[in-house]
C-alpha cells in the first residue's frame, strides 16, 4: 500500500470546541443498535457533488444508488479510534478511481491515497494508517471520497465529504466494552455517540456473520435511526487496495 503526506490545501475547517464529559449511558441486552447524532444539522454532510459523465449513464440511473457518506447528515461525529475508518456507498459504474483525502483542523493535508475501483456498486471503506499519525483527541477533521472520471481533467470528479471529532473514552464504558460481545459492543458506542465505532463493529459482524438475520436486523435499525435506511441493503465490497 502507498500513501504519502500533503503539504496544504486551499479547503478550510472550521473550529469546534473540544469534547468533555460524555455521560455513560447503561446497556439494556434487549435494546436495539439505535444512534442519536451529536452534531448540529448540516444540509451538504454526507452529500456529494456531481461532476462526471461515467457516473451518468443510464446503468447508473437504473442502479438507483449514489455515492454517499455513511454518516448522519449532522457537521460531525465521534469517533473513539486514533486511525479510524471510513465507509462510503458508491455506485455502479465504469471502472475508476477513488482518492481519499484526511484534513486536519488546520486545513492542512494529512494523508491521501488513490485506489481502483472495479465498478461494483455497494459499501467501501478507508481506514486511516499509522503513518498519518493518530488523530487528536478532541480535535476536528474533514475527510473526503473524490471517484475520479478522468485522471486528466479532475473538474469532473465526483466527491462526498464529512467530519469527525475523536473523544476519549472514559474508564465506566471502556469495563463496559472490555467485558462485552460485538453486538453489545456496537450499542455501547451507539448509546454514547461514537458513530464511526458503531459503523465499523456492525459491518465488520455483517461479514462475518451473512445469514445472521438478527445482526441484519441491528444494522437496518441503525442506518435506519440516522436516515440512511436506502443502503441497509447495499452489498459491502471487497476492497480495496491502494495503486503504487
Amino acid at each position: 500500500m502507498s500513501n504519502h503526506k500533503l503539504s496544504n490545501s486551499s479547503l478550510s475547517v472550521v473550529a469546534v470546541s473540544l469534547v468533555v464529559g460524555l455521560v455513560l449511558l447503561p446497556l439494556s441486552p434487549a435494546q436495539s443498535v439505535t444512534f442519536e447524532p451529536k452534531g448540529s444539522p448540516e444540509k451538504t454532510a454526507g452529500g456529494a457533488s456531481r461532476g462526471g459523465s461515467c457516473l451518468e449513464s443510464s446503468e447508473v440511473k437504473a442502479s438507483q444508488q449514489s455515492l454517499a457518506a455513511l454518516v448522519p447528515a449532522t457537521d460531525g461525529e465521534l469517533t473513539a479510534d486514533a486511525y479510524p475508518t471510513i465507509f462510503v456507498n458508491v455506485p455502479q459504474s465504469q471502472p475508476l478511481n477513488a482518492e481519499f483525502t484526511f484534513w486536519d483542523e488546520n486545513s492542512m493535508a494529512i494523508y491521501q491515497t488513490t485506489v481502483p475501483l472495479t465498478g461494483t456498486p455497494g459499501i467501501i471503506s478507508f481506514k486511516l494508517p499509522n503513518s498519518a499519525g493518530p488523530l487528536a483527541i478532541g480535535k476536528r477533521y474533514k475527510w473526503t471520497v473524490a471517484l475520479s472520471c478522468d485522471d486528466n481533467d479532475r473538474t469532473g470528479d465526483v466527491v462526498v465529504q464529512g467530519w469527525l471529532q475523536r473523544a476519549e473514552v472514559n474508564s465506566a464504558l471502556s469495563t463496559q466494552l472490555n467485558s462485552a460481545d460485538p453486538l453489545q459492543k456496537a450499542k455501547l458506542y451507539a448509546q454514547n455517540r461514537f458513530w464511526y465505532n458503531t459503523v465499523a463493529i456492525l459491518i465488520e459482524l455483517r461479514r462475518s456473520r451473512p445469514g445472521d438475520v438478527k445482526i441484519a436486523a441491528e444494522w437496518q435499525e441503525l442506518l435506519q435511526s440516522v436516515g440512511l435506511t436506502q443502503f441497509s441493503q447495499a452489498y459491502l465490497v471487497d476492497c480495496c487496495q491502494a495503486q503504487n
